[in-house]
């Protein structure tokens, strides 16, 4: 008899999801920043094994082709011309400015320069939910860490609350946090907001933990950190900011008028502290890195489009980009602006936005070179069919000329996925690399994308070696 009643079950279980399949919406129902849909029967039936191989098969290639670029320093000509091609025709090259190859070259200076004096390069990546938990930025801090140098997972804000693979952090419940943009924007009453885009504001006594973690998805390079630096803007006369490791206290150096800045250089490696706060203040966020070397900041906004950059204080993200000694900025947005576009206007529209969020970042802080990265494929259904979104490809174009005509770099993401269609492929594969909802990466996606733009980075590292050693 329980036999029975389990059978009947499933057969009723299969019997409702067919009626929801053949009544739900065929463009599905977008439920906050993600769409959710049923396959057709026909999607279910006709399902081959195609897609599960497709995506795999171009990461491979796509690989392959990258490590073939290494150049031959013994004959010039050949290597000239390895590059040239990487340059012009590679899909996961990055596009720059008027074709500068020499676009990178301070920037790799100062990072093969970095441990020798004694200093930390800081690389700010932005980006939207694609990026959340340290996804994507993890893997290409690991690779930078490694051969650059560098500890730590940088910047973190007061209170976080998206858990990252990185770090473990509590915050007592007096701090009240403010974010500038994302579907959990909670804006403060004032422009001051750091780098982070948030700031925690409290009074009184308050404290913020940070632990290293250690389970499976968590870099060894971020297990550990030897400098903590706090971020106070304005504060009452009494504040105080107190490390602590254990049992010990080490005192803090501190310097800086618009942004103040407690330093703790700590020499030995710890990995776990506890800040103790009195006073009143703003806290714009803690860097928490090694000695020397690179730090890759994960900074993510939730279903922004990364537009708000030119709303913030500019007088407090100049003076924080200082301090952090940033080298390198990573703007990945795009993708959440795709459900609002319908024509050409709209998407003129938004270019002109992201050319003066460029401009803008460009403006406070020169020394940096910015790379703007363009969205993944998306599909949602169009007509009963699942496919690209709509006008996602002239939103890349777009894109690919604000980053260039404003004098910054530009990874395309889309192509590098395959292009048209290519997330179906994504989310079919085996082992899947995108999510059910045909916009996201899972882990292991995100994973494969880090490695595809890290390997790309260095093709161009590769080409500054080689000019290097051939204009002495």
């Amino acid at each position: 008899m329980q036999i029975q009643k389990t059978f009947l079950f499933i057969i009723g279980v299969i019997a409702l999801l067919a009626v929801i399949c053949a009544f739900f919406p065929e463009d599905g129902i977008t439920i906050g920043d993600n769409s959710l849909y049923f396959p057709s029967i026909e999607e279910i039936m006709n399902d081959s094994d195609g897609h599960s191989t497709a995506a795999t098969e171009r990461i491979k290639r796509m690989e392959e082709s990258l490590r073939i670029q290494q150049y031959q320093d013994s004959v010039y000509a050949d290597s000239m011309a390895i590059f040239q091609h990487f340059f012009e025709t590679h899909p996961s090259r990055i596009r720059l400015p008027e074709n500068n190859w020499r676009y990178f070259h301070d920037l790799f200076e100062s990072f093969d320069s970095c441990r020798v004096r004694k200093k930390v390069i800081h690389i700010l990546h932005y980006g939207d939910s694609q990026i959340e938990g340290d996804r994507i930025t993890g893997f290409i801090r690991q690779e930078l860490q490694e051969k650059f140098g560098g500890n730590g997972p940088g910047l973190l804000p007061a209170v976080q609350v998206i858990p990252s693979a990185a770090v473990g952090q509590t915050a007592s419940e007096n701090i009240a946090r403010y974010i500038i943009a994302g579907s959990h924007k909670n804006q403060a009453p004032h422009r001051r907001y750091g780098a982070l885009g948030q700031v925690g504001m409290f009074s009184g006594h308050a404290s913020i933990g940070v632990n290293a973690r250690n389970n499976k998805n968590t870099y060894e390079n971020v297990k550990s950190f030897r400098k903590i630096r706090l971020f106070v803007g304005k504060s009452n006369p009494k504040f105080k900011a107190t490390l602590s490791i254990g049992n010990k206290q080490p005192k803090a150096a501190v310097f800086g008028s618009t942004v103040k800045t407690f330093t703790w250089n700590l020499g030995a490696p710890i990995k776990q502290f506890k800040l103790q706060l009195t006073g009143s203040g703003e806290i714009y966020g803690l860097s928490v890195d090694g000695e020397s070397g690179v730090a890759v900041d994960n900074i993510p906004f939730r279903g922004s489009s990364g537009t708000f950059f030119s709303t913030m204080d500019s007088e407090v993200l100049q003076s924080m980009y200082k301090t952090l000694n940033v080298g390198l900025i990573l703007l990945e947005f795009g993708g959440n602006v795709m459900p609002s576009i319908k024509n050409e206007k709209q998407i003129l529209s938004y270019k002109e936005t992201i050319s003066k969020q460029i401009a803008y970042l460009k403006r406070i802080h020169p020394q940096a070179k910015i790379i703007l990265i363009g969205p993944a494929d998306m599909s949602k259904k169009v007509a009963g069919k699942l496919q690209t979104y709509p006008h996602l490809e002239e939103v890349v174009c777009a894109l690919e000329e604000a980053a260039l005509q404003s004098g910054a770099g530009y990874w395309n993401m889309y192509d590098v996925m395959g292009g048209q269609n290519s997330m179906i492929d994504w989310v079919k594969s085996s082992p899947k690399l995108a999510a059910p909802d045909y916009i996201h990466f899972t882990n292991r996606g995100a994973e494969r994308i880090a490695h595809l733009f890290y390997e790309s980075l260095m093709r161009h590292y590769d080409y500054y070696r080689f000019d290097l050693s051939h204009s002495k």
